[in-house]
């Protein structure tokens, strides 16, 4: 690597995106970005390859594993109906994506490992035959036994150019087996993973797969040491306001979408909607600054749990392709506009409730700061959630159709809290008169075309809607 601004600049802006600082994580930090030829790393927040930017345009693309003739071999997921992955490669990159996330996390204990390094080298190698890098998405070595077997994954392709990166656990927020972990206990893990990849594959770079932004009340993306923040976002009512929130957090090291997509099916959905959810997602990443974006997935999943995962290939289950298949090759030469950090419609009021509006400060227990960018999270009696964020003074606005009673609050770095709330807040006797409307609305049922101001953009929410509230309370200052 080239460096192309002083070393005393370096030194600083590692100091600023490294928690905690030593030297010795400065020296293992300038390891990992003098690269040999071939290798991906980090200069400036933005991803590098041989002395250019690379910007990584990722698909998802799901895999099993089989045995043929006493031997494992990594193939296209049974739903794919193909077991060649070389033909999918090769679509994959003509339709202009230049890496694949392998979702290799469905392996288990009975599997031989070394038959399994050996399956996943024939993958990769026909992944560098069709001119794609891989994001390698991993089993989370939680256990001794996933530790091991990630110890000799690493040192085994810790040459291997064409593995990019490493994603160690795929959204904690939902697959992480100890409910309730602490910030501090996350930050340790993802330290000894941090280490290994040190130790055992210091020029490759590794990521979790962060889903909601309350991912940061325990696996706080901000203070935890990965290469890069990769994020997951898809319901129109979300990916905006979720996108601005994590590049107003990931401000030393960068961020980039791993996983988004529409579900289609040309019935109930049209395939256009598809097409402008890619196009528009992909811009608003780009101007939020994002390092990559990546698509889930290759094709449709007919066994999926709901629409969601049936429908969100740029393939249909027939190997038909979507229209917004064309548009891949394009996305890179579209302009997009300068960020001049104005928020979504929504930021606020994600799903446009009207009924309540708390409000409120969130500072720093210590210092009594103001905490910008700080999350809140609200619930119902009946348990439903509903999110909102502090602003650059700390205050915030939580709406809700019904009586929120139960919350957790965090910031960047912070530590979590929870606490409780009397419905005598709300001055019982006055909301009654009030009507609740649509008290069990949330995103996973909302149809968000009722909020829309023209019926052919998905994106452009009346703002209106979100601006309304029959009742206003103070909640006053929350310390964490």
């Amino acid at each position: 690597m080239r460096f192309k601004f002083p070393f005393i600049l370096l030194l600083l802006c590692f100091c600023a995106c490294h928690h905690p600082n030593t030297s010795s994580e400065f020296e293992d930090f300038v390891s990992r970005q003098t690269q040999s030829k071939g290798f991906v790393y980090i200069e400036n927040q933005h991803f590098m390859l041989d002395g250019d930017e690379w910007f990584p345009l990722m698909l998802n693309y799901k895999v099993d594993i089989r045995k043929i003739n006493d031997s494992l071999y990594i193939l296209p997921a049974s739903y794919y109906q193909n077991d060649d992955l070389n033909t999918d490669f090769q679509q994959i990159s003509a339709m202009g994506f230049n890496t694949i996330r392998i979702c290799l996390d469905i392996i288990d204990e009975d599997e031989d490992s070394l038959q399994l390094y050996r399956a996943t080298e024939r993958m990769l190698d026909a992944a560098e035959a069709s001119g794609l890098k891989v994001m390698l998405l991993i089993k989370r070595p939680l256990e001794e036994y996933w530790l091991s077997y990630t110890e000799g994954l690493l040192k085994r392709f810790q040459d291997n150019t064409t593995l990019w990166a490493y994603d160690f656990f795929n959204e904690p927020l939902y697959f992480d087996p100890v409910e309730g972990r602490g910030k501090n206990e996350a930050y340790h893990i993802v330290k000894h993973w941090r280490q290994m990849m040190d130790d055992f594959a210091p020029h490759q770079l590794f990521t979790i797969g962060f889903a909601e932004p309350i991912e940061v009340f325990e696996w706080d993306p901000s203070i935890l040491p990965v290469d890069f923040v990769e994020i997951h976002t898809y319901n129109p009512m979300r990916v905006a306001a979720e996108m601005r929130w994590y590049s107003y957090i990931c401000t030393q090291k960068p961020w980039m979408v791993g996983e988004t997509g529409l579900p289609v099916d040309n019935d109930s959905v049209p395939y256009w909607e598809q097409i402008q959810f890619l196009q528009t997602t992909y811009l608003l990443a780009r101007q939020y600054g994002t390092a990559g974006y990546g698509w889930w997935e290759y094709r449709d999943c007919p066994q999926g749990v709901n629409f969601e995962a049936q429908f969100t290939g740029l393939f249909d289950a027939n190997g038909q392709a979507k229209p917004a298949a064309a548009l891949i090759s394009q996305l890179t030469s579209l302009s997009f506009p300068k960020d001049d950090h104005q928020v979504p419609t929504n930021y606020y009021n994600m799903l446009g409730y009207k009924n309540i509006r708390l409000t409120g400060k969130v500072v720093d227990a210590k210092s009594g700061h103001p905490l910008p960018h700080a999350l809140v999270r609200g619930w119902t009696e009946t348990w439903i959630g509903m999110n909102t964020y502090s602003d650059s003074l700390g205050n915030f606005t939580l709406y809700s159709n019904d009586y929120i009673l139960h919350f957790e609050v965090s910031a960047p770095g912070k530590n979590t809290i929870k606490f409780d709330k009397s419905k005598d807040i709300y001055g019982i006797s006055d909301v009654h008169n009030h009507k609740m409307t649509n008290k069990d609305l949330e995103y996973q049922s909302i149809d968000y075309h009722w909020l829309l101001n023209d019926d052919t953009d998905i994106f452009s929410f009346d703002k209106k809607e979100f601006e309304q509230s029959l009742l206003v309370i103070d909640i006053g200052e929350i310390r964490i």
